[in-house]
């Protein structure tokens, strides 16, 4: 896990319990999400000999200092992105402002709503360094991020695959043009890589094929799906024929029939007696979510719900055998823990599966998913902590964490010491965290 030092943008963290209201706190060592997420691909530019760079980037609302106006909450942050060569000279840049307006104060501090945007750069082929800065205008810190990337050479004489964007949404395109326009589509990335929730049962995405100065007029496209252990779940083939220099391609897979977890996906382009031309593989995660658990894995559906569950609760669902009648109790339930029956969202419950999302990614141990963990049920259960104290060395015994609560109900104090030396925290006595002296 990471933690920023007091130079970097301070983070609102969220706090949930099942008998009370969300509240929200502010400290930059405490277990956050990031406020920024980012992705990328490479396209063939217009630019001859170029590669156009896109730069995906989605921004939270919670991490921003907020003024009212009127009654709206109005955010100001600059996102700054400078593209590095291997010599690290600066070959391009971009500087934006931005503004997020809220109706609420509630949503100034969501952690599921987001802002999606992307930057385009035309760079020759080659290997590069991207820095991404975000900058809160009325608070004056600072997020910074960036990855390393090799955009491949598009204008080789044999026909090539472009790199795979996934997609959120896509849409008609109107007469106003913009950096998500592709041909005739606007198509809006899916930044995190997450699908599946109980509102998305397909995965999207795009890729280009350039036909290069061969006179292939066919070629077959194979698709393939692993999870994580290498087992394919997914695979089909489907024949293109290459009416130009250009073909786009645009795809979606039902994913009502996937487990939870993290996939590979498989692209590959085959032309005469299936000889393989051009591969491409990426990664993505299918969300857990209550209708996925119930159909995939109702003992962990119900696991999950024990650790905020009061006692008896879950042991009446676990005598339940229909899925449709699973659902309904599990409605119910979180139907009597949704402080605003009058909207649509239960935030609860959104809040309940993201925090399990992010112990999964977070807290992941050889031996357990990141929910299983001592931390990522602590983390379930009462939400990111107000301060955390992180020792990953010391002569004196095992690395450590000290997971402190206080803004909130009664303080509490939670010890995770790394035991082993192997990355999993186990919690140490007392478990409720209760009856302990502050030390910070």
């Amino acid at each position: 896990m990471k933690y920023f030092s007091t130079s970097v943008l301070i983070s609102l963290l969220l706090v949930f319990s099942p008998r009370a209201q969300f509240n929200f706190f502010d400290n930059s060592r405490a277990a956050v999400q990031p406020l920024i997420q980012i992705d990328h691909a490479g396209f063939k530019s217009p630019d001859s000999g170029k590669v156009r760079l896109e730069i995906y980037y989605q921004v939270f609302n919670f991490g921003f200092e907020y003024r009212s106006q009127g009654s709206d909450y109005i955010a100001e942050y600059d996102i700054m992105i400078t593209v590095n060569d291997n010599n690290n000279a600066v070959v391009a840049s971009d500087t934006k402002n931005r503004n997020i307006i809220v109706p609420d104060e509630e949503k100034t501090r969501s952690r599921t709503d987001f802002r999606t945007s992307q930057v385009n750069f035309d760079l020759p082929p080659g290997k590069y360094k991207v820095a991404v800065i975000v900058r809160d205008r009325y608070s004056e810190k600072s997020y910074s991020t960036g990855f390393d990337v090799k955009l491949r050479n598009h204008y080789e004489p044999t026909p090539q695959l472009s790199d795979i964007e996934f997609i959120r949404t896509v849409e008609a395109l109107k007469e106003e043009t913009g950096v998500f326009d592709k041909g005739n589509l606007v198509v809006i990335p899916s930044v995190g890589r997450s699908f599946g929730g109980d509102d998305n049962v397909k995965m999207r995405y795009y890729f280009e094929i350039y036909r290069g100065e061969d006179t292939t007029e066919n070629v077959d496209i194979e698709t393939k799906i692993r999870k994580k252990n290498g087992s394919m779940v997914y695979r089909d083939t489907l024949n293109n024929i290459l009416k130009g220099p250009l073909e786009m391609q645009l795809r979606e897979i039902s994913l009502e029939d996937f487990a939870p977890g993290q996939y590979e996906l498989e692209v590959y382009m085959r032309g005469r007696r299936n000889k393989k031309l051009d591969e491409r593989k990426e990664t993505f995660t299918v969300q857990w979510s209550l209708r996925g658990l119930l159909r995939h894995d109702f003992n962990t559906a119900i696991e999950q719900l024990a650790i905020i569950a009061q006692p008896g609760q879950v042991e009446k669902m676990k005598k339940i055998e229909s899925e449709e009648e699973r659902l309904k109790a599990f409605n119910e339930f979180w139907k009597a823990l949704d402080n605003t029956p009058e909207t649509p969202r239960n935030e609860f419950q959104v809040e309940f599966y993201r925090r399990i999302n992010f112990a999964n990614q977070h807290f992941k141990s050889f031996r357990h998913e990141g929910w299983r963990t001592d931390r990522g049920r602590i983390l379930i259960k009462y939400g990111e902590p107000d301060e955390i104290d992180d020792v990953p060395m010391s002569l004196t015994s095992p690395p450590y964490q000290i997971w402190h609560y206080y803004k909130i109900g009664a303080y509490r104090k939670f010890t995770f010491l790394d035991l082993n030396e192997d990355g999993e925290y186990r919690l140490q006595f007392p478990y409720d965290g209760l009856d302990q002296s502050p030390d910070y």
